[in-house]
């Protein structure tokens, strides 16, 4: 399995030879099946980093360069970097790796292994239980590592992560190609954070392995002045995203309500008797036409609305008809979930708390509000999930 180590690199001539050093020294120790290879993004750096690269693979057959003509940030380095492995060296793994000695290659081998368990990412986490942050940084960027992985976990509810600005990790690339890596929200550092966002989005098994992070020894920091404002404007706005589809399908919602109301109370004067009575074995059920009728109207409006617009970019086209009665089937049987959760809510509230005008109202206004969140994961997972 084809393993490719990005390292983007400007001004680098300090830190590279021995960082490349090292990570040579480590391959070894690699589980089997596993094929390390570097690729060094080099970001047009004018003190020669480039040149200690192309001395170096006269040594390192493994050793690749890629050289960067616009300088336009780490992610964007590194999205060049993924096309490059995937298409060029065919990788199947790929590493993001500073050049600058923060990232200790010891810790590599014991990434591959969790590759090798099932593990789609494995990420470097300084938070969880046997890493760190380095001893001798400052109070104040402490804070800002520690709150800004907080403030991204908050927002995106994503609590079960704990390093998501984490720049050491090990992702396949089976995962990678499912992303629409052009587009990411930044081409900064704060690219960390969308794209474990997305990973985690399109449900790959993400791993955090324990590690000590270093700060650089030589070289100058390249930590932008802005990175805190660009990461939380990448982390607010996929919030914003999010809530985006979650907003249009409580709108979608109202519209059903409204055409099951108003097509309820047309029927109830339209038919004469609107109860049927169905007669089970045993049992003598009254099915009320009217009702029944209205409910599915307002679950076909509310599916080809979602698939117009709310989910527009993963809708199941017309021309797709044993799809699109699939997800249809699907789509009235999640929304009996949620009708469910409704009729529990009413019960266990009359129960609990009794009936009465306000509460009635109360209990249902809860129920729609756990049914809505129901429908939005049901939809997301489900019926229009991402491919």
């Amino acid at each position: 399995m084809k393993t490719v180590i990005i390292i983007p690199t400007y001004n680098e001539k300090d830190n590279i030879e021995n960082t490349i050093d090292k990570l040579e020294s480590v391959f070894k120790n690699v589980p089997q099946g596993f094929e390390p290879h570097i690729l060094i993004v080099d970001d047009s750096s004018p003190d020669g980093t480039a040149d200690i690269i192309r001395s170096l693979q006269k040594k390192y057959k493994n050793l690749h360069l890629f050289i960067n003509k616009e300088k336009k940030g780490l992610g964007a380095a590194y999205i060049k970097g993924f096309k490059y492995a995937m298409d060029k060296l065919q990788a199947k793994v790929i590493f993001e790796f500073d050049a600058d000695g923060s990232h200790q290659p010891k810790y590599i081998p014991g990434m591959l292994e969790e590759i090798k368990k099932g593990a789609d990412v494995v990420v470097g986490s300084r938070y969880v239980p046997g890493g760190s942050m380095p001893k001798d940084w400052g109070l104040k960027r402490k804070i800002v590592s520690f709150f800004g992985n907080l403030i991204a976990r908050l927002v995106l509810l994503t609590f079960q992560y704990k390093d998501m600005t984490s720049g050491f990790r090990a992702t396949k690339t089976d995962c990678l190609k499912k992303l629409d890596l052009d587009n990411l929200l930044s081409r900064q550092y704060a690219y960390k954070i969308h794209l474990y966002y997305a990973l985690h989005k399109i449900g790959a098994r993400i791993v955090e392995y324990p590690i000590d992070f270093i700060d650089r020894s030589k070289g100058k920091s390249k930590f932008p002045k802005n990175n805190v404002k660009d990461s939380l404007r990448v982390v607010f706005t996929l919030r914003w995203r999010e809530s985006q589809k979650f907003i249009k399908v409580c709108v979608v919602g109202v519209i059903g309500l409204i055409i099951q109301l108003t097509l309820f109370n047309v029927l109830r004067l339209l038919i004469v008797n609107p109860f049927k009575q169905i007669t089970l074995g045993t049992f003598k059920i009254l099915v009320p036409i009217h009702t029944l009728i209205s409910v599915e109207v307002a679950i076909v409006s509310n599916f080809l609305i979602n698939n117009i617009w709310t989910f527009k970019e993963n809708k199941i086209k017309i021309n797709q008809i044993g799809k699109l009665i699939f997800k249809f089937l699907q789509f009235n049987l999640t929304s009996l979930g949620s009708i469910f959760i409704q009729w529990v809510v009413i019960v266990l509230g009359v129960k609990i708390l009794g009936s009465g005008l306000i509460l009635d109202n109360l209990y249902t206004m809860v129920g729609i509000l756990i049914g809505l969140v129901w429908n939005y994961t049901m939809y997301t997972k489900i019926i229009w999930k991402k491919k």
